[in-house]
């Protein structure tokens, strides 16, 4: 991420909570990559 984001984003969180947010952000990426290279799609309504 790029310097400038990650000050912006340093200034509205603390060290914990932009910790927890980074943390998130690498967990729905790997849950996306798990997802698109099985092919999952959502289950039908």
């Amino acid at each position: 991420m790029p310097d400038d984001v990650f000050d912006e984003a340093a200034r509205q969180y603390d060290e914990n909570e932009l910790a927890r947010l980074i943390a998130m952000i690498i967990t729905i990426n790997a849950w996306n990559r798990v997802g698109v290279t099985t092919r999952l799609s959502p289950a039908a309504r």
